[in-house]
């Protein structure tokens, strides 16, 4: 079962919202400034500004264009338009995918947030590599699930953010924040993403049922915002 319309564009609204202020937060590390930096990180940061920049840089743009994406006006009013931001959020999502790759290693708590931040940029590649290659091929449904993983993969800046946050205020130290925050960011939005997935792969397959029944056929089945 998919969420009411208006409750899906407020989520889209409030997802975008969140996004773009996460995303700005993210661009002032483009300052070089080290006070902008993290502190427990700021020397990690100083010493590796290449894969710093290259993650901050694919996340922010990713962040901003991801949204857009989701749009069934967009994508049919405005196709061209459609192709050229996914294929900018699919390169930004892969670069923000290596440079968390080479940052992951050197991440605070170790090993338990390296591990969490590694898998997470693996995720990211291997979900926007998909997305990337279900289009070639012209598998729409499915591009549309794993841009819908890759999105909310990009979404654990958010998540993380919030959670460090939620933890900071209730008086927890950072450390076990921190490191709890390396695995729940991505997984918490995975599970999202796929409770989204499922809930559209159901009404697929609804519409195609009617609509086979009412043409006098069987034929088989298949997190917009409309």
């Amino acid at each position: 079962m998919t969420a009411p319309r208006g409750l899906r564009r407020a989520g889209w609204a409030v997802t975008t919202a969140l996004a773009a202020v996460t995303a700005l937060l993210g661009a002032r590390y483009f300052t070089l400034d080290p006070d902008t930096f993290l502190p427990e990180q700021r020397a990690v940061y100083l010493a590796h500004l290449a894969p710093l920049l290259l993650h901050i840089g694919g996340g922010v743009l990713a962040l901003l264009l991801g949204p857009w994406q989701f749009l069934p006006r967009l994508r049919t009013r405005r196709p061209a338009v459609h192709r050229f931001v996914g294929r900018a959020y699919l390169v930004s999502a892969l670069v923000a995918g290596v440079g968390g790759l080479l940052l992951a290693p050197r991440a605070l708590v170790a090993p338990i947030a390296p591990i969490g931040f590694a898998l997470l940029a693996v995720l990211l590649l291997v979900t926007s590599a998909a997305a990337y290659a279900t289009a070639r091929r012209r598998e729409f449904a499915r591009h549309r699930i794993w841009t819908t993983r890759s999105y909310a993969l990009i979404l654990a800046a958010v998540t993380l953010r919030l959670w460090l946050v939620f933890f900071g205020a209730l008086g927890v130290s950072f450390e076990p924040a921190y490191a709890s925050a390396a695995w729940t960011s991505w997984l918490i939005n995975l599970l999202v993403a796929e409770l989204l997935v499922a809930g559209a792969g159901a009404t697929v397959a609804r519409v195609e049922v009617r609509g086979d029944a009412s043409a006098g056929r069987v034929g088989p089945g298949g997190g917009d915002v409309s």
